[in-house]
């Protein structure tokens, strides 16, 4: 596999989705630590004082928009099948010239959807008992 141009962008867009999950996984447990400060202080409960836990197989992220995430893997979709010039299973979807051109920028709508899916990615914020 050479590393072309396009596969710089994606392999790009990639670190930029594992970072935005790194750092809303530390905002997440940010967002625990002060939990637990402003619950002890509000309860008058020891440092030891156990603290709730999520229920066992909860997801650590939850999703904004499910409609976004299917538009994200769409266009993903989209740029691959642009990066096998237009065929989908051994069938061409498109074979106008003229359009085939635009197949050598099949990592912009994937690099897209890779941004898309980062962006739809959120953290609840723990609430306290009395809100």
């Amino acid at each position: 596999m050479e590393i072309t141009t396009g596969v710089i962008v994606v392999i790009a867009s990639m670190v930029f989705f594992y970072l935005r999950m790194a750092i809303l996984r530390g905002k997440k447990k940010r967002y625990e630590r002060e939990y637990a400060l402003k619950r002890r202080k509000v309860n008058g409960r020891s440092k030891g004082a156990a603290l709730p836990v999520a229920p066992p197989g909860s997801p650590p992220f939850g999703v904004n928009s499910w409609f976004f995430v299917a538009v994200g893997v769409l266009v993903m979709i989209a740029g691959m099948i642009m990066y096998n010039n237009m065929t989908l299973f051994g069938i061409k979807i498109i074979t106008d010239p003229e359009l085939l051109k635009y197949t050598e920028f099949w990592y912009i709508p994937v690099a897209l959807g890779v941004v898309i899916l980062a962006f739809c990615m959120k953290i609840d914020k723990p609430r306290l008992d009395d809100d």
